[in-house]
């Protein structure tokens, strides 16, 4: 239950924070601003309507933050490879 908890919150946390990425390097309302919303908010929903989250676990504050760091890393990675990859395009 908790490593699929933690999975969840993983997946949360990297889709959340690409979409906030998205949004701040947009230099103007464009369409990576509406796929930063849109992915900020979905992934927001689909945490939260998923499943029960109030149910007791034993994954502590210091795994949340461990996981959330990985997954902040991770969408700064994918950031990065998608600008290089539509740099070398044109």
């Amino acid at each position: 239950m908790d490593y699929i908890y933690l999975l969840d919150y993983l997946l949360f946390t990297f889709f959340a924070s690409f979409g906030v990425i998205q949004i701040a390097s947009a230099k103007k309302y464009s369409g990576k601003t509406i796929f930063g919303v849109v992915l900020l908010i979905a992934s927001y929903v689909w945490f939260f309507a998923s499943r029960d989250r109030n149910v007791p676990t034993i994954v502590e504050g210091a795994q949340l933050f461990f996981v959330f760091s990985a997954s902040s890393v991770m969408s700064l990675i994918l950031t990065k490879i998608i600008l290089l990859a539509s740099r070398n395009k044109k």
